[in-house]
């Protein structure tokens, strides 16, 4: 049986908030932002970049290019979560 002192204790939950903390700030950043680039969409979806692009060539989410960069609306991504949904 491994035992746990106070102090390790207290030390693991402020660790935890800390993270807890780094990674809203994180969250709010990308959702405060109107727009974001492929890269961080694939990082927020957790997808490959060819999951991406086959969502964008089956109209499942939209997107602006310029050149050879990829854009998505925030909003967009909300609503084809939405669309998506799945209540069980």
């Amino acid at each position: 049986m491994i035992e746990v002192s106070r102090v390790q204790l207290r030390e693991i939950e402020i660790k935890l908030d800390e993270t807890i903390k780094r990674l809203n700030k994180i969250q709010k950043n990308v959702f405060n932002s109107e727009i974001i680039d492929n890269a961080d969409f694939i990082q927020l979806m957790q997808i490959s970049s060819s999951t991406a692009k086959n969502w964008r060539n089956k109209g499942i989410i939209p997107y602006s290019q310029i050149e050879n960069k990829i854009y998505y609306k925030i909003e967009d991504i909300q609503i084809m979560l939405d669309i998506h949904y799945r209540s069980f």
